[in-house]
């Protein structure tokens, strides 16, 4: 007869995460963070000018940042799964997926600011405050 083990004690029993899954909660971590930003800054937007089309593309380039730190998780656990450790396999990799997040970037900007005609200093200040979720969140992240 099997014994059965209580959810505690299966919790318990786990193993440790490996550090690419630990590097993956963070990155997820962070996204959730970024989306949050996202939201609050347009909401800000909002309640500044009064205008949706200033907090729409506050939205779009809050939005675009929160993309580009998907693009990132999921392109990390990407290249984790690369079976060949040689180091220029490895740069290749991280070099496509830098390229594609950039051109994923520029393009979504690009079609923001000029294709769908939103205000460029807002998507500008959306983008921003994205990017700078992502970086404070990653410094306080950081064990100590």
């Amino acid at each position: 007869m099997p014994i059965r083990l209580t959810a505690r004690q299966k919790i318990i029993n786990m193993p440790p995460l490996s550090e690419s899954a630990k590097e993956k909660i963070t990155g997820l971590r962070v996204v959730v963070l970024q989306t949050a930003i996202a939201v609050l800054t347009t909401a800000i937007a909002y309640f500044y000018s009064g205008l949706w089309s200033v907090a729409s593309a506050n939205l779009w380039g809050a939005i675009t940042a929160v993309l580009n730190g998907v693009l990132l998780v999921s392109g990390l656990s990407r290249a984790e799964k690369v079976k060949s450790y040689q180091p220029q396999h490895l740069l290749r990799t991280m070099f496509r997926l830098s390229m594609e997040r950039f051109f994923v970037v520029i393009l979504l900007l690009a079609m923001g600011m000029g294709g769908l005609k939103l205000s460029a200093s807002a998507v500008l200040c959306g983008f921003v405050a994205g990017q700078v979720a992502l970086i404070v969140a990653r410094i306080l992240m950081i064990k100590r």
